[in-house]
């Protein structure tokens, strides 16, 4: 996608829209506000000739906070386009979208589009210039356009059919031929399996911890019933150290 003749057909796509071009904000930018914020790393983050910014990031895994990240870069992408002093109306139009390979919402639909609506009349639009879009790769296909169904089939492990799906095709096929490229997704991939298996010992150590304060606890107590519960109950152990303030 850093590739314009790919990515602005895609979004194109995506919103059944026309766009004369577009500009990289940054390829994989990184926004973080303060010191002490979380920053965002944005896969995609374009803007056209209509003044309009787009942020698209792919998803394999269905996180549950999706909804949440996906209001977090919304505000930081603000954040980021407005200076102290500077007046509202210079926030540009934004979409965040998420290409899913999973249905987050359960409702079979390809597309799942959210605008800010007033709860007592759905008719009444906040018109902040926010969107955001969660497509789903699995959805049903009907009544979406011919590209998009393509892009999707493609995007869900299918092979292209479109022109433009060949090209995102032979253009993934090059980055996978490209040696330099290799090399560092395979150290950046063996530094985060080294960061992850830290991260589980270190998790089982202070999991392990906490049973066995709870059964020192137990034990103390004489509730030898609950202490035999917990061996086989993970949910009544957890139900139990929160109960003893083990854990939040």
């Amino acid at each position: 996608m850093s590739d314009k003749r790919l990515c602005k057909p895609l979004l194109e796509s995506i919103l059944n829209i026309k766009i004369r071009d577009i500009e990289y904000v940054d390829y994989e930018e990184t926004i973080q506000m303060t010191i002490k914020s979380k920053g965002i790393r944005l896969d995609i983050y374009v803007e056209d000739d209509n003044n309009t910014v787009f942020n698209l990031e792919m998803q394999t895994t269905a996180y549950k906070e999706l909804p949440k990240r996906s209001r977090y870069y919304q505000g930081v992408i603000d954040l980021n386009m407005i200076e102290k002093g500077e007046p509202y109306d210079i926030l540009k139009e934004s979409y965040v979208i998420f290409i899913c390979t999973f249905d987050f919402f359960g409702k079979n639909k390809c597309i799942y589009e959210f605008e800010n609506l007033c709860i007592d009349d759905c008719g009444i639009k906040l018109n902040d210039g926010t969107h955001k879009i969660f497509l789903n790769t699995k959805g049903d296909k009907k009544g979406i356009n011919k590209e998009l169904k393509s892009l999707l089939e493609y995007f869900d492990g299918k092979e292209p059919e479109s022109d433009l799906t060949k090209q995102i095709d032979e253009k993934v096929i090059a980055v996978r031929k490209n040696t330099r490229w290799r090399r560092e997704y395979m150290s950046l991939q063996m530094e985060m399996n080294l960061k992850y298996r830290e991260g589980l010992k270190a998790g089982e150590a202070k999991g392990q911890e906490n049973i066995n304060k709870l059964n020192t606890i137990l034990l103390a107590e004489k509730r030898y019933d609950d202490l035999e519960k917990s061996a086989k109950d993970i949910e009544y152990q957890n139900k139990l150290m929160k109960e003893y303030k083990i854990i939040e």
